[in-house]
């Protein structure tokens, strides 16, 4: 086989990987895009994020997620306050109709409180995530490592 058929199929065969990596799933007309839960030290609750694309005509609402392999789940959004970032639940998060909500660090998130002991890096969390319209949707988050938040930060001078 010649270099540049090998080279051509390696680039191919690193494209699958990468595509695999990020887990989607398909409910009616919400696609759940990478799921994933930040792990930072057992014991302390961990963040979930994700990408809810509504591919319909009508607006949905996600009301709530659990768990079993946590003792609650809660959803959470973050704002800065007199130079402080902070954090309250919120009741739903709104996906509108022929848009999409993103689940990130600094934004809109779940906070997973009470995880099982030895959870690790690279393990699935398995969140059953309750729609409005859509009904619950499956998902397992992967389990990613944790570190610094990239957060905008407002300076008072």
């Amino acid at each position: 086989m010649n270099i540049l058929i090998k080279l051509s199929l390696a680039g191919a065969l690193g494209l699958v990987s990468v595509a695999g990596a990020a887990q989607e799933m398909k409910s009616g007309n919400l696609m759940i895009m990478d799921p994933w839960v930040r792990f930072t030290i057992e014991g302390r609750p961990a963040g979930g994020y994700m990408k809810v694309q509504n591919s319909g005509a009508q607006a949905d609402k996600l009301l709530s997620a659990t768990s079993p392999l946590a003792e609650r789940v809660e959803i959470h959004t973050s704002f800065m306050k007199d130079g402080i970032m902070k954090m309250r639940p919120v009741a739903h998060i709104d996906v509108p109709a022929k848009g999409y909500v993103e689940l990130k660090s600094g934004g809109l998130h779940f906070m997973i409180f009470g995880l099982k002991p030895g959870l690790k890096t690279g393990d699935k969390l398995p969140l059953s995530i309750v729609f409005e319209k859509a009904g619950t949707v499956n998902v397992e988050a992967e389990i990613r490592a944790g570190g610094k938040m990239k957060m905008k930060m407002k300076m008072k001078m």
